[in-house]
C-alpha cells in the first residue's frame, strides 16, 4: 500500500512538471484541426450551394464565417462569387477584372463550372460573343450526366441564339472548331426558322455532318417544333368591315383585294368568313367570330369601331386591325394585337424626310381646316421641327369653297403686301403702282388636303402668286391613284409619296392586279389604294411573327416596305415620286 502511494504521488509530481508551452501548443494544434474541419464543413456547404447555383447563400456562409483568406481555395472561391455579385449589379467590367486575376489551376474543381458561366455570361453582356460561347462551351467537359450536358448545351445555344445576323458568318470564320459546328446550326435557324420544310431538310443535313453532336434532339427538334409554331397559319379568318354605311365602298374594295390574295395563294390556308363590323356592333361581331370557330381577326376598318374592340378583347387570338389608335398602357404587354393602315402618319415622317434632306430648312404649310387638315399640319411641324427645320406660315383653306386665292396669299403674306398699298393710297389720295411680293424668307412648301381636285386648283394658284421657285411637298391625297395627264398637268414638279401598288409599273403587270382589273376595273376606282390593303392583309399573316422577332425585317407590299415598330405597329415604307408632264413618275 506504502509502495501503491509513493507511485501515484510520484505520477502527481511528473505531471506538475509538464512545461506550459508543450500543452499551450497541443491546444494550437487542436484548435487549428478544428478551425480546418469547420472550414471543410463550411466549404462543402458553400461548394453545395454553387453547384445549385444558390450564389447569394454561398456569399452568405463566407461573410459570417471565419476563414483564413490567404489560402488560395478560399480566395479564389471569393473572388468568384464576388464577380457573380459585380454582374448581377451590372458591373460587367469590375465581374471580368476579378475573374482575369484567377488562374485556372487555382480554381476548385466545385467552381470551375460556376466560374466560366459568370465569365461567359460577363462576355456576352460585354458584347463578346465569341468568347461567351467559348466559356460556355468549356463547361462541357465538366459535366457529368446526361442532364447537366444537356443542360449545358441549352445554356449554349441561348448565347448563340444572341449573336445578331450580321456577325454570325465572321464568327463562324473565327470560332474554334468545337464552336463552328453550333454557329453553323445557328445560320440554319436564322435563315429557315419561317419555313418549316426548309428547316428540317438544312437540319437533316447538318446532323448528318455533325453525328453524336450536343444539339441533337435537345435543341434541333425544339428548333422545327418552333418553326412550326412560328410559320402556323390560322385554320378560320374573320374578315371585319363595315360594308354598309359611309365606308361600304373602302371596305368592298378591301374585301375584293383580300380574297384576290386568299386566292392566288397556293399554300395551305384557311376558311375566311366575312362579317358587316361597324361601330356599333363590332363587340357582338368579334364574339359571334369566336363562336363561328375564328382564330383570326382581320379588321375592323373604323377607328372608333377598332377603340371599342381593343377596350374589351382579351387578347386570346391574333386580330390585326385596318386602323390605328393609341394603345393604352395596360394593352401593350398583349402581342396578339397588331396594327395596319393606310396611315397618314407614315407618308407624314417620309415626306418631311425627303423634303428636309433634299436641303430645305424653313417651310409653309397648307391644308384644309378640317380636323383631319389640323392634325395633318400638327404632324408635319412635329417632325420637321425634330428634324431641325422651322415652319415660317401655316394657312388653312375649306374644302367648301373654289377661292383657293384667299389663303394662298395670306400664305405668301402677299395679302398683306396688298393691305400696305391699300393703306398708303388712301393715305396719299394718289394711284401708285404696286408690284406685289411674296416672302422671301421660306424655301419649299407642304400642302395636303383629302380631296385631290383641291390640289389641281391650289398649285395654280401658289405658282400664280410668284412662288414657282418654291419646291412643294405633299402626301398620296394629291393623287386620285388613277393617272389623268389632263386633270393632273399643273401639278408638275410637286414631290409626294405613295404606295408601290400606284407607282410601281411592274406591280400594275402583276397577276393579282390582272385579275382585279379583269373582274372589278380595280386600275379606274378611286378605291385603289383600299385593293392594296386588302392584299397586304391578308398577305401579311404569315409574316407578322418574323417582322415581330426578327430585328430590322420587312416584308416588301403592296401598300410599302412592311415593318413592325413598337406596340406592333405595322409601318409602311412608302415610294417617293414627281409629277412630270401630269404623270406621277417613280424616283426610287
Amino acid at each position: 500500500m506504502r509502495l501503491l502511494i509513493f507511485l501515484l504521488t510520484l505520477l502527481t509530481l511528473i505531471s506538475g512538471c509538464i512545461p506550459t508551452s508543450t500543452r499551450e501548443a497541443d491546444e494550437t494544434i487542436n484548435a487549428k484541426i478544428q478551425q480546418k474541419e469547420e472550414n471543410a464543413r463550411l466549404l462543402r456547404a458553400i461548394d453545395a450551394h454553387v453547384g445549385s447555383r444558390e450564389y447569394s447563400k454561398a456569399r452568405e456562409i463566407f461573410e459570417n464565417g471565419s476563414f483564413n483568406q490567404e489560402e488560395i481555395e478560399i480566395e479564389s472561391r471569393i473572388k468568384i462569387l464576388n464577380a457573380q455579385l459585380e454582374l448581377e449589379s451590372g458591373k460587367t467590367e469590375e465581374a471580368l477584372n476579378l475573374l482575369r486575376k484567377i488562374a485556372e489551376d487555382q480554381i476548385p474543381f466545385t467552381f470551375i463550372i460556376a466560374y466560366h458561366e459568370i465569365l461567359a455570361r460577363a462576355n456576352l453582356e460585354n458584347g463578346n460573343y465569341l468568347k461567351a460561347a467559348i466559356e460556355q462551351l468549356k463547361v462541357t467537359k465538366y459535366s457529368n450526366s446526361p442532364d447537366s450536358l444537356e443542360n449545358n448545351s441549352l445554356r449554349l445555344w441561348k448565347i448563340i441564339e444572341l449573336i445578331p445576323d450580321e456577325k454570325l458568318e465572321s464568327l463562324r470564320t473565327d470560332a474554334p472548331e468545337l464552336l463552328k459546328s453550333w454557329i453553323e446550326l445557328a445560320i440554319i435557324n436564322k435563315r429557315y426558322k419561317y419555313e418549316t420544310q426548309k428547316l428540317k431538310d438544312a437540319v437533316y443535313g447538318w446532323t448528318q455532318l455533325n453525328e453524336d453532336h450536343y444539339a441533337q434532339l435537345s435543341i434541333t427538334e425544339k428548333l422545327i417544333q418552333d418553326s412550326f409554331e412560328l410559320a402556323k397559319r390560322p385554320k378560320k379568318i374573320a374578315l371585319l368591315l363595315p360594308l354598309t354605311g359611309k365606308l361600304k365602298n373602302p371596305s368592298i374594295a378591301v374585301r375584293d383585294g383580300f380574297l384576290a390574295a386568299w386566292y392566288l395563294d397556293k399554300k395551305k390556308k384557311g376558311e375566311v368568313e366575312i362579317y358587316d363590323a361597324n361601330s356599333l356592333n363590332i363587340i357582338e361581331v368579334y364574339q359571334q367570330a369566336l363562336d363561328d370557330g375564328a382564330d383570326y381577326i382581320v379588321g375592323p376598318l373604323e377607328k372608333e369601331a377598332t377603340n371599342h374592340l381593343y377596350e374589351n378583347t382579351d387578347g386570346s387570338i391574333k386580330i390585326l386591325t385596318l386602323t390605328r389608335r393609341n394603345i393604352e398602357k395596360e394593352m401593350r404587354e398583349n402581342k396578339n394585337l397588331f396594327q395596319f393602315g393606310l396611315i397618314a402618319e407614315d407618308e407624314i415622317e417620309q415626306i418631311t424626310k425627303i423634303a428636309f434632306n433634299d436641303g430645305h430648312k424653313r417651310a409653309l404649310v397648307l391644308t384644309p381646316d378640317t380636323p383631319w387638315g389640323i392634325l395633318l399640319a400638327e404632324m408635319f411641324k412635329e417632325n420637321w421641327e425634330k428634324l431641325g427645320g422651322e415652319i415660317n406660315e401655316h394657312s388653312s383653306y375649306s374644302d367648301n369653297t373654289d377661292d383657293f386665292s384667299s389663303p394662298v396669299k395670306k400664305l405668301l403674306n402677299i395679302d398683306l403686301s396688298e393691305q400696305r398699298a391699300k393703306h398708303l393710297r388712301n393715305k396719299l389720295k394718289i394711284k401708285i403702282h404696286n408690284e406685289v411680293r411674296r416672302r422671301q424668307d421660306s424655301d419649299c412648301i407642304f400642302t395636303a388636303g383629302n380631296i385631290a381636285k383641291n390640289a389641281r386648283q391650289l398649285i395654280p394658284q401658289i405658282r400664280f402668286h410668284h412662288a414657282d421657285n418654291l419646291p412643294i411637298y405633299s402626301t398620296s391625297h394629291i393623287f386620285t391613284g388613277v393617272a389623268d395627264s389632263e386633270k393632273d398637268i399643273d401639278l408638275n414638279g410637286v414631290t409626294f409619296v405613295d404606295i408601290p401598288w400606284i407607282l410601281d409599273t411592274k406591280r400594275q403587270l402583276s397577276i393579282i392586279q390582272d385579275q382585279l382589273n379583269k373582274n372589278w376595273s380595280q386600275e379606274k376606282s378611286k378605291y385603289r389604294r383600299f385593293y392594296a390593303l386588302g392584299i397586304d392583309a391578308y398577305r401579311i399573316i404569315p409574316e407578322l411573327n418574323r417582322l415581330a422577332n426578327e430585328k430590322n425585317s420587312i416584308m416588301t407590299g403592296e401598300t410599302g416596305d412592311l415593318s413592325i415598330v413598337s406596340d406592333n405597329i405595322i409601318k409602311r415604307n412608302l415610294r417617293k415620286a414627281k409629277f412630270l408632264e401630269g404623270k406621277p413618275v417613280l424616283l426610287n
